[in-house]
């Protein structure tokens, strides 16, 4: 649909000569006095008139809105003292088309919701509206933005001039300008939405002449307000950004940048078929933000052809930065994830970021291109930018999610280079220093044994050898060659003096008789939890144990025949949070333990603690019902030190209230007989199965971080048995919960029974240091007074055996 701005039709553009001095789109002259709007009011009048009568716009009359016309709009008289010539040179700018209603959109009073679909600005923040609509005409405020069908709150908001020509979103509260061509009037825009002639078309306050995108006015006489929300106002917010001025984008797109006068502006945008927008100022500024606006504004002209596309034809597209051609085969629902056998199973992505395109990698990401997709050589599209030393396209796709960063790629010959080898060829300090936060380990080696810093030390790049040195690389590692970085820099250059001053210092710190606490793993689950788990030694030299395999859930290596039957579980039907007395897993329970805040309630008995059924698969309720606890995984933050006495051991690192869950005893599950016959059985969890055959869990091959959890005479956490994904009564599911208030540092324990004692006791005798040494072992007098003047604590109960 043509709108008021068109000036391809010859017979059109005489028209609109004709009737000049009436038409609602010639900018008013700038006489003694300024023009009056009831002559602009007119002159839309006789404007359609000359048009021949267009039905295709039609003026909205005040008196059909619910607003007062006298106290919106001032009627005055036209002013006949405007330059000829300045008049027509002003004809070329695109005004507002707020006061024009186009035709009804067919089916829109059939809709199931029938809502308003104006966007305001509020306080940096994308509001919908979720009024009802009465009218199916559509308004828009200029040709840039899409039609829409409005409540009548923002039908009349548009007569007012309360909607910005540039992005399309409405200015009712926040930080805009305003244009005051009367005193009653005020036409509202974002300060980038501004028109520029003379100098281009700027996205700020730039150089050349500036004008007001409703009326044609100087802008430069434009006041600058701020407008505080309305209390009463019912909206849904869609999106937020830090900025507090205009509108922003979604958390998964980089917010928009703020432009001159701290006034952000957002401009022409689409929403793509999954729902995601296509907006320019995710990008930064630059020809790919300007070649990503230009294909927007031109895609509705584009998508009248009806073009039909393969998806064969996306990844040409994408290699050749056609931004107009792949924003309409993405707007016609081309899978972007489509990888070509052709091209050895390699998708847009790859391609476009091998090229640097920014631009069209952003469209693919928001279209729903899968960002560690793999071609025929095991490279993914983050390694393809890293690899070709783009820096923006690099900083996007990890900001995206990217996070494969230690795939090695498997090219024939290849040397096995994961992306910090890449970086580090390429000399690039910002692309090392991203993939480093995204998890790539310093110690990384290739074939030929080579670490990133051999290869920063190799070709020369100071800054890298710097950046890796301040992360703690190795400077006396070998590759297979056996050299060191510091053999493979150049003798006297800055990267050997730089190496051989962090080695000195390096051997200073090793002297030094205090030690300070050393990061040796950033997440000793590997990304197997809800929160990373790292592991810290600040008293020898210990590294992050690795005789055992992290898992998160119990694992079988014998068949155990465990009933996992869905129609064999109970389950309850309910509606709501299964927070009433009517839900069947509540009353197997006895009743539901936990409240509002998924923790255990204070009745909930702590010495004989009862079994819980928290809710399974079968059930009918919400995944967020408050009876799913345990099966929710590892909420509080945790972390996994060496002990002065007791090896390695389990400290909170956030105040934990009492009755939270901390975690689950996961490991092997074996029988007690299988148990009787292993040699280290310091790691078993006995189930405690009353009826038929006892089975254990051992943690010492297989298990997770409450594996490393030590023994306490005066517990701060319990066991409890709980049943989530089966109801097999021979195998409970073993969940640790705070058994009083856990401050930050504080050492995690429980009581490992008198039964592991009891055994254990011959050889080796309780560490914990608790005012209640309950467990300091049942050894004679002499053992006793003997182990007393070893360690040097009296401050325990000792229970003697007869010698």
């Amino acid at each position: 649909m043509t709108d008021h701005s068109s000036e391809s039709d010859p017979q059109r553009q005489g028209q609109r000569n004709k009737v000049s001095s009436d038409s609602p789109w010639t900018r008013p002259g700038r006489g003694k006095g300024r023009e009056r709007v009831e002559g602009v009011e007119a002159g839309r009048v006789s404007a359609a008139s000359a048009l021949g009568g267009s039905r295709e716009y039609t003026e909205v009359a005040l008196g059909s809105l619910d607003i007062a016309a006298a106290d919106s709009l001032t009627r005055s008289p036209h002013h006949e003292g405007s330059d000829g010539g300045e008049t027509e040179r002003l004809e070329e700018l695109p005004l507002c088309s707020c006061r024009m209603e186009a035709p009804r959109v067919d089916g829109t009073s059939r809709r199931p919701n029938r809502l308003c679909m104006a966007t305001e600005s509020v306080n940096g923040e994308l509001v919908g509206c979720t009024n009802i609509i009465l009218k199916g005409e559509t308004m828009r405020p200029s040709s840039r933005v899409s039609l829409m069908v409005l409540c009548e709150s923002h039908r009349s908001h548009m007569v007012k001039h309360h909607c910005c020509p540039g992005c399309g979103y409405f200015c009712i509260a926040g930080t805009f300008l305003e244009c005051c061509p009367d005193q009653r009037i005020a036409h509202r825009f974002h300060r980038g939405c501004v028109t520029v002639l003379g100098a281009g078309r700027g996205r700020g306050m730039g150089t050349g002449m500036l004008f007001c995108p409703h009326c044609g006015e100087d802008a430069s006489e434009a006041q600058e307000v701020t407008i505080p929300p309305s209390a009463s106002a019912v909206t849904v917010v869609t999106t937020s950004a830090s900025s507090t001025t205009t509108p922003s984008l979604p958390p998964s797109i980089p917010s928009a940048l703020s432009l001159a006068g701290g006034v952000d502006s957002v401009g022409p945008f689409l929403c793509l078929p999954n729902g995601k927008p296509i907006c320019p100022s995710a990008l930064p500024p630059g020809p790919s933000r300007a070649a990503l606006q230009k294909a927007i504004l031109t895609q509705d002209t584009e998508r009248r052809k009806k073009l039909r596309f393969h998806p064969r034809q996306l990844y040409p597209a994408a290699k050749q930065g056609e931004v107009q051609r792949v924003l309409l085969m993405l707007m016609e629902g081309i899978d972007p994830a489509y990888q070509a056998e052709s091209q050895n199973r390699r998708c847009a992505l790859h391609v476009a970021a091998q090229r640097g395109l920014l631009e069209v990698c952003y469209m693919l990401v928001q279209a729903g291109a899968k960002l560690d997709v793999q071609d025929k050589s095991m490279r993914t599209p983050l390694l393809e930018a890293i690899v070709n030393n783009h820096v923006e396209v690099t900083r996007y796709l990890v900001q995206s999610g990217a996070s494969d960063v230690t795939l090695k790629d498997k090219v024939s010959l290849s040397e096995m280079n994961v992306c910090l080898h890449w970086a580090s060829f390429a000399g690039c300090v910002e692309i090392a220093e991203m993939v480093l936060n995204a998890g790539c380990q310093l110690s990384s080696v290739n074939m030929h044994g080579d670490t990133p810093l051999h290869i920063a030390s190799r070709e020369g790049f100071l800054e890298c050898v710097t950046l890796f040195l301040s992360r703690g690389a190795d400077i006396d590692i070998m590759n297979r060659e056996g050299d060191t970085p510091l053999s493979l820099a150049r003798s006297d250059s800055p990267v050997w003096v730089s190496l051989q001053i962090n080695r000195k210092l390096r051997r200073g710190i090793a002297n030094r008789m205090l030690r300070t606490e050393k990061i040796i793993s950033s997440d000793v689950a590997q990304g197997y939890e809800n929160v990373p788990i790292p592991c810290v030694n600040a008293v020898d030299d210990e590294g992050c144990p690795s005789d055992y395999k992290y898992v998160s859930e119990n694992c079988e290596t014998s068949a155990m025949n465990i009933d996992r039957n869905i129609t064999h579980l109970q389950h309850c039907s309910c509606t709501d949070d299964c927070s009433s007395s009517n839900c069947l897993c509540g009353q197997l329970s006895i009743r539901c333990w936990y409240d509002k805040d998924h923790r255990l309630l204070q009745e909930f008995n702590k010495i004989e603690p009862p079994l819980i059924f928290e809710c399974n698969l079968a059930c009918s309720c919400y995944r967020t019902c408050k009876n799913r606890v345990v099966q929710a995984g590892i909420k509080v933050r945790l972390q996994l030190y060496r002990t002065e006495k007791m090896g390695w051991g389990v400290r909170a690192l956030q105040d934990i209230p009492q009755g939270s869950f901390i975690c689950e005893y996961v490991g092997e599950l074996i029988s007690d007989a299988e148990a009787d016959v292993r040699e280290d059985d310091s790691y078993l969890f006995d189930l405690d199965n009353k009826d038929g055959e006892v089975y254990c869990i051992d943690a010492r091959y297989y298990g997770n971080i409450s594996r490393f959890i030590n023994h306490l005479c005066d517990p701060n956490i319990i066991p409890v048995r709980v049943f989530m994904l089966h109801q097999d009564l021979r195998f409970p599911r073993i969940a640790f919960f705070s058994s009083r208030d856990i401050l930050t540092g504080q050492e995690l324990g429980f009581d490992y029974g008198d039964r592991f004692w009891d055994i254990k006791s011959k050889y080796f005798t309780c560490q914990c240091g608790s005012e209640k040494l309950l467990h300091f072992i049942q050894l004679t007098e002499y053992q006793a007074a003997e182990t007393i003047q070893r360690i040097g604590c009296s401050n325990f109960y000792i229970v003697c055996r007869n010698s």
